[in-house]
């Protein structure tokens, strides 16, 4: 458990999220499996570094990414892959509980899961922490 392991498997999921942002608009399939491939790297520095924000947060997302996907083909699996990148930005938000645009991303994670008492309860939560750093960012201008 090295941190040259958890930058490689980090970086190797950005590499192939970017591939599949560029294969979404033309195979959509192709970019589906991009972004499969890219969550296990994620999965794999997350599990190098438990403590790392930043691997936490992108599992999330790439779970978020293959929620949509089986969504769009109308899958019933769609729902407990929302919820599990739902909680996977829980997990993500523990690790730095000042981050408002994860509690943000939960809510949304939340909120196609059909969990909509958490989708208001983290949205609140983002808002509360957005707001905070609006006010802080006014605050040091001023």
């Amino acid at each position: 458990m090295t941190e040259a392991n958890y930058e490689h498997h980090l970086q190797a999921g950005e590499a192939l999220v970017a591939q599949a942002q560029q294969a979404a608009t033309t195979d959509f399939q192709r970019a589906r499996a991009l972004w499969q491939e890219a969550g296990k790297h994620f999965f794999h520095a997350h599990k190098q570094d438990e403590t790392q924000v930043q691997a936490a947060f992108r599992l999330a997302q790439a779970w978020m990414a293959e929620a949509y996907a089986l969504q769009k083909e109308a899958s019933a699996n769609a729902l407990v892959m929302w919820s599990n990148a739902a909680a996977q930005c829980e997990l993500a938000f523990d690790l730095n509980p000042e981050d408002g645009r994860i509690a943000m991303t939960a809510a949304s994670c939340h909120h196609f899961a059909g969990e909509h008492d958490a989708a208001k309860a983290w949205k609140q939560i983002g808002e509360h922490l957005l707001g905070q750093d609006a006010n802080e960012a006014d605050n040091s201008q001023g």
